[in-house]
């Protein structure tokens, strides 16, 4: 352990697709001072990001490759099926994860962690600790009407963040004696306009309807909308109106969750109106992660060493 630190620490990291990615700002602060992780307990992207770390890919690499992604390297991911219980199947992005995961199970990660989900047909949550990490993951990675629901044995299993979006319980659980949580769910309040272009302003490069540059445009205008009235006030579409949802039900739980199994540190980075998507973002993510990691080392340093 790190000099003066007492106590193991356990991290928390909680969902918020593109805002997660202030995961890895946190951990590169940690890293650089030293500070080791006796183990990770994840949701959503919070899972990707804690088993990537815990299988030996360094914050560094994790902060190159989320720099590098692009919106049409993102839609290139997507494997669109016929609307049933999702949009997209998610077997590129399992394929893309596995080209990132230098090991396939859980019981070759240097430190323990686990990967939290939901039981869609019961609600109740999943931790996944042990087997193929894909399989975990993928579950982890399913946000609700957007991925359809991952055959897990006999359970149909999506997001964690519906019922435990920051599982502080969950670092307990695996033997942290103190948990650092890191939240990127947005309040509610929050304004989330984006800057993003229309599909006036892209260019078709086949005539593929799925290829990736339409998909990238379908997306953007679904998130963007349309403007509606004179007042220039835009009627919240589809998926606008799940992800709104989905945020005030996380923070509502997330509120009881850290009541009931309160963290002794919590880091809720500044994202600046950054939206579910915006993976574009990543560096501005990973900055404010950093940033508020930094600001509360000292904090951080004390409860470790403390008697």
């Amino acid at each position: 352990m790190a000099e003066n630190t007492r106590f193991k620490l356990g991290l928390a990291l909680g969902s918020g697709a593109a805002r997660g990615m202030a995961h890895i700002g946190v951990l590169k602060a940690l890293h650089e001072e030293s500070i080791p992780i006796h183990c990770i307990s994840g949701t959503s992207i919070g899972a990707l990001i804690g088993v990537l770390h815990a299988a030996g890919v360094s914050p560094d690499t994790l902060a190159r490759t989320a720099a590098e992604l692009q919106w049409k390297q993102l839609a290139g991911l997507i494997d669109p099926v016929l609307p049933t219980s999702g949009l997209i199947d998610g077997n590129k992005v399992r394929s893309f994860i596995r080209e990132l995961l230098p090991v396939d199970h859980f019981e070759e990660l240097s430190i323990p962690v686990a990967v939290t989900a939901t039981d869609i047909q019961t609600g109740e949550p999943i931790i996944i600790r042990r087997g193929n990490l894909l399989d975990a993951l993928q579950a982890a990675l399913a946000f609700p009407g957007i991925f359809t629901p991952v055959r897990f044995g006999e359970r149909f299993l999506m997001d964690g963040g519906l019922c435990n979006p920051v599982p502080t319980d969950v670092a307990l659980e695996l033997g942290a004696e103190k948990v650092l949580g890191v939240c990127a769910i947005p309040h509610v309040e929050q304004p989330q306009e984006t800057s993003l272009v229309t599909s006036d302003h892209l260019h078709q490069e086949d005539e593929s309807f799925f290829n990736a540059r339409r998909i990238e445009t379908l997306f953007k205008d679904i998130w963007r909308g349309r403007s509606g009235g004179v007042s220039g006030l835009r009627r919240p579409t589809l998926l606008r109106v799940a992800a709104k949802s989905i945020a005030i039900m996380e923070n509502q739980i997330n509120d009881l969750r850290l009541q009931l199994n309160p963290p002794d540190l919590l880091l809720r980075p500044h994202l600046h109106g950054l939206t579910l998507l915006e993976f574009h973002r990543a560096s501005e993510a990973m900055r404010a992660g950093e940033e508020e990691m930094r600001k509360y080392l000292p904090q951080l340093k004390e409860i470790l060493a403390k008697d």
